[in-house]
């Protein structure tokens, strides 16, 4: 009789053991044999990471690592446990080993604390998709607007020019801000590991 209490025990905690050790696996996402649609350019405040994203099944998986850097917040990694917290005080830079080390912000630069290759990143970003797009668009607004007076000073009646002008205004001060950023980031490559 104690055979088979102990048989039947035996089984009944076989039995919850194996559907507890199931339950758990179904709580744990992986992304082992999910569809991942590509990789994908992650871009945060006009600045384009260096890691790249994902799609899979239809959801976006960044990496967080370079996406709180971006946002200037602080990665902590204990066990299995991620923490990300933002408190304008200090920013943290991951350094090849992973091991992470604050940096003072500076709050006139926002770009002090930046690991040299993303600042590298940005700077050729901020040229190569503002700057010279912005620039080239400004020249050909000034050749319209030449031809607008042009055109004027035969007496032919001009209706656009005001709207030239407030797009010159406009290229102006898009390559004006693009400019202070660059210099910022220029300021922050001197001091940057």
């Amino acid at each position: 009789m104690k055979k088979v209490a102990y048989i039947a025990g035996g089984i009944l905690i076989g039995m919850v053991v194996s559907t507890a050790g199931g339950a758990f696996a179904d709580t744990v996402k992986s992304v082992v044999g999910k569809k991942v649609t590509g990789e994908y350019t992650v871009i945060v405040d006009g600045k384009k990471l260096s890691d790249k994203g994902a799609i899979i099944d239809s959801r976006a998986n960044v990496p967080a690592r370079a996406l709180s850097e971006a946002l200037g917040a602080d990665v902590q990694v204990s066990g299995k446990t991620i923490t990300i917290t933002s408190d304008g005080s200090s920013s943290t830079e991951s350094n090849s080993s992973g091991a992470t080390a604050s940096a003072p912000t500076n709050a006139s630069n926002k770009y002090i604390g930046y690991t040299k290759s993303s600042l590298e990143e940005l700077k050729e970003s901020k040229i190569n998709n503002t700057i010279k797009p912005v620039s080239e668009g400004r020249e050909s607004i000034l050749k319209e607007i030449a031809d607008a007076k042009e055109l004027m000073a035969k007496g032919v009646p001009v209706t656009n020019l005001e709207i030239f002008e407030k797009e010159l205004a406009s290229h102006d001060k898009i390559l004006a801000e693009a400019n202070a950023e660059l210099k910022l980031i220029d300021e922050a490559l001197l001091t940057a590991k």
